[in-house]
């Protein structure tokens, strides 16, 4: 049984390890396909701390309701159910409920008191869903003075202050379904918590759930109102936003296929490649690939797309039939040895690996920046490209293809002097729990954005980088990797000098882009590559570039260069900026200028 946002609606679905648990002997699939909704409810019990003999008041008696009933009396408490319809109070009472009453009953009160000896409700628990204050005024009426009040359910929560102040109410709210939800490093990369210090998790309350349903403390069957096809799915949806105006509480999705069945690389009904067209395979083809790389790609002439892999079915399926691509896997050494070339689209952490993969099998490849968020990364490429026969990668430093960025080289092209470049960045911020800001996922800003302006630093001046000093606004707590408002000072082979300003503090209307560059006399600016001015002999003069930052120009560049041996960017200059980034890192923890 499983839970998360991999865990779709799917006859497949790939679930972290944390996410997942037995289904105990005896206990039937449809069942345990409550472990999740059942792992929710028993949080919002473990939320109220309910001691044994403790009165109990749930309102709301929808799924969420009566699985808590149940829960509740399988942990010795007493429990009173609130509802507005008078079949679920029914339904409660033969699952266990002690007494229930309805909510719109003006003796609710009453007996309430009769229920709890006259003290009110030791615990009250709101599972209902609802756009009135109605559950939560209620919850302070019924509860006892010091009680407490644990919100499960998505209800309107305009506190009445009063009650809750008087009685000296104890309000919770309960996330989900346990500890470790919405914990990255718990859900996605397995990092499991301490047994003695968190004894129940999000998969230790599923674990537990399912042993109540296989002891029979919870009935499930009599929950389970509706089963549909997942051919007929819609009308499933139909039911939950009220077109079908019949009750319902649980309702499951069932699927004829067995699993042997079901191939584990789906063809699609498109046409097959055209001879003669270069086999292009895509892994990771998410926001960024879909906007900018592949609607590029498809209109080349000279490729042809074959194979797409992406960590969501659902999604490699919806791209796969909007660019016409022959087929769609999970499994990205099949997208490797299907194809001619490789895209390569995946978060950060993943680059590194494909790219040494595709190497090895002798294709060319192209990247997304960056190349490696690890110095040994980069070792381990430079070495199979040392290696190697063959060795063609490209990486996504598509700023250097802008129109604006061609504009200012071209007006410094006959200035043999140093230059003096200036790279303002105007990046804004990112939550820290974005896969960015995981060191060991996405690397950091300085790795994964950074390396852009870098590159583009290298491209305007001509010439590779010999050295960094950088410094950081500190972040404490947090490794340098991830400290993302930075000034990098660069010195070029020729004397040049770049300075790169990246903050993430600034104004969100303030421009994000603005790219200045000064020698031997002339002047340039690039604005948001929307327009450049360039300056010289006293003249200025202005030019309009629409914002293009040259996907479109380096998808056509590398398209042309499968076809004639070459690669855009010259490798030596994707392993000098991506060591200039870790130098920079260096710089930033030693406080020194540091040689690349």
């Amino acid at each position: 049984a499983c839970a998360g946002g991999t865990a779709n609606h799917a006859e497949i679905v790939v679930v972290p390890k944390n996410l997942l648990v037995p289904v105990p002997a005896g206990v039937t699939s449809d069942h345990a396909a409550f472990a999740t909704i059942g792992a929710i409810a028993l949080q919002g019990v473990r939320q109220a701390e309910v001691r044994l003999g403790d009165r109990v008041a749930v309102i709301g008696l929808g799924l969420i309701g009566l699985l808590t009933v149940q829960i509740l009396r399988a942990s010795g408490a007493r429990v009173f159910g609130i509802d507005i319809n008078p079949g679920k109070l029914k339904l409660a009472s033969e699952l266990g409920a002690d007494a229930v009453a309805l909510g719109t009953d003006e003796g609710l009160e009453e007996a309430a008191l009769m229920f709890t000896d006259g003290y009110g409700f030791d615990t009250t628990l709101i599972t209902a869903a609802s756009a009135s204050n109605v559950p939560v005024e209620q919850s302070a009426v019924l509860t006892r003075e010091k009680g407490r009040v644990v919100v499960l359910g998505l209800t309107k929560m305009d506190i009445p202050r009063e009650p809750f102040y008087m009685k000296e109410l104890d309000l919770r709210l309960s996330r989900s379904y346990g500890p470790g939800r919405y914990d990255r490093s718990y859900e996605e990369e397995g990092h499991d918590y301490p047994y003695a210090y968190v004894r129940f998790t999000e998969r230790r309350n599923m674990s537990c759930f399912l042993e109540l349903v296989a002891s029979g403390q919870v009935q499930l069957a009599p929950i389970i109102t509706h089963r549909f096809s997942i051919d007929a799915a819609e009308q499933a949806y139909d039911l939950i936003r009220g077109e079908a105006k019949e009750p319902y509480l649980g309702i499951l999705l069932e699927y004829p296929r067995e699993l042997a069945d079901i191939p584990a690389q789906i063809r699609l009904q498109s046409a097959p490649p055209l001879p003669g067209k270069i086999r292009l395979g895509v892994i990771g083809a998410g926001k960024y690939a879909s906007g900018n790389l592949l609607p590029h790609l498809v209109k080349n002439p000279a490729l042809a797309l074959g194979m797409a892999c992406t960590s969501s079915g659902v999604t490699a399926t919806h791209v796969a039939k909007k660019f016409g691509f022959a087929s769609v896997t999970s499994d990205a050494q099949a997208v490797i040895a299907d194809s001619a070339a490789v895209v390569v689209a995946t978060r950060h952490n993943n680059h590194a690996e494909f790219v040494l993969a595709s190497l090895t099998a002798g294709k060319p490849v192209f990247v997304e920046k960056p190349l490696a968020i690890t110095s040994a990364q980069l070792d381990g490429i430079e070495a199979a490209v040392k290696s190697a026969k063959t060795a063609s990668i490209m990486v996504g430093f598509n700023r250097r293809f802008a129109p604006a960025t061609d504009l200012l080289r071209a007006h410094f092209r006959s200035v043999k002097a140093p230059k003096n470049i200036l790279i303002r960045v105007n990046a804004g911020a990112i939550p820290m729990d974005h896969w960015v800001h995981d060191p060991l996922v996405g690397g950091g800003r300085l790795l994964g954005e950074g390396c852009h302006f870098v590159d583009l630093a290298v491209f305007l001046s001509g010439n590779l980088i010999q050295s960094v000093s950088a410094v950081a606004i500190p972040k404490p707590g947090l490794d340098a990797v991830l400290w993302d408002d930075f000034s990098l000072v660069m010195g070029m082979a020729d004397g040049s000098v770049a300075t790169i300003l990246y903050t993430s503090v600034g104004d969100g209307t303030f421009p994000k882009e603005r790219i200045e560059m000064s020698g031997g006399g002339r002047s340039g600016v690039i604005n948001d590559f929307m327009s450049v001015e360039l300056f010289a002999d006293a003249k200025r003069t202005t030019a309009k570039c629409g914002g293009d930052k040259g996907q479109a120009r380096e998808m056509e560049l590398w398209a042309a260069g499968l076809q004639n041996g070459t690669t855009p960017i010259p490798i030596a200059e994707l392993f000098n900026v991506h060591r200039a980034c870790f130098a920079a890192i260096r710089s930033i923890e030693c406080h020194e200028t540091v040689r690349v």
